[in-house]
C-alpha cells in the first residue's frame, strides 16, 4: 500500500510540474474556479482527464482571486507551488478582495448557495467579460449571473 501511494504521489507532483511549464507561447487566458487545480494537483479521477484536457486548451496564465488560492491550498496543501505559480505569472491576481466587495456582496445576497470564492469568481468575470470561467462546479455556476443579468462564461466537463 505504501508503494501504491508513493506512486500516486510521484505522478500527482508530476502533473503539478507539467502544469507549471505549459508555455505561455499558446496563452488562452481563463479565469479559474479551485475544482480544476484541486483536481489535478489531487489526481481526482472522476475529473482528472478533463482537467488535463482544458488545461492544455487553455494554457494560462490563469485570472484567480485570494479566496480560490485559499480553497486550492487548503485542500491540496500545495502552498508552495501555488507560490510558484503566482511568482512566475501562471496565476494571476489582478485585484483584492477588497476591490470586488461590491460584486461580491451582491452575488451573496443574490445566490445563497454562493459562497465567498464562487462570489470572487463572478466578481472578476465582471470586470473580464469576454474570459471564460473553468470551473468544475456545474451546479452552482450554472445559476450565476452577474449584474447585468448575463451568464458567466463557463467551461464545465460535460454533464
Amino acid at each position: 500500500m505504501a508503494a501504491a501511494n508513493s506512486w500516486a504521489a510521484a505522478e500527482s507532483e508530476s502533473r503539478c510540474q507539467v502544469w507549471l511549464r505549459l508555455s505561455p507561447a499558446s496563452s488562452v487566458r481563463a479565469i479559474l474556479d479551485s475544482g480544476p487545480l484541486i483536481a489535478l494537483w489531487n489526481a481526482e479521477p472522476d475529473h482528472l482527464a478533463w482537467v488535463e484536457e482544458v488545461f492544455k486548451r487553455f494554457a494560462g496564465p490563469y485570472y484567480v482571486t485570494e479566496p480560490v488560492l485559499t480553497e486550492i491550498a487548503h485542500l491540496t496543501g500545495r502552498d508552495k507551488l501555488i507560490v510558484e505559480a503566482l511568482k512566475s505569472g501562471k496565476l494571476l491576481v489582478p485585484e483584492g478582495l477588497l476591490d470586488q466587495l461590491d460584486d461580491i456582496d451582491r452575488s451573496l445576497q443574490k445566490f445563497p448557495h454562493c459562497d465567498l470564492a464562487d462570489a470572487s469568481v463572478i466578481a472578476l468575470s465582471e470586470r473580464y467579460r469576454r474570459v471564460s470561467v473553468l470551473s468544475l462546479d456545474r451546479r452552482h455556476f450554472i445559476t450565476y449571473r452577474r449584474a447585468d443579468g448575463s451568464a458567466v462564461p463557463l467551461v464545465l466537463p460535460d454533464a
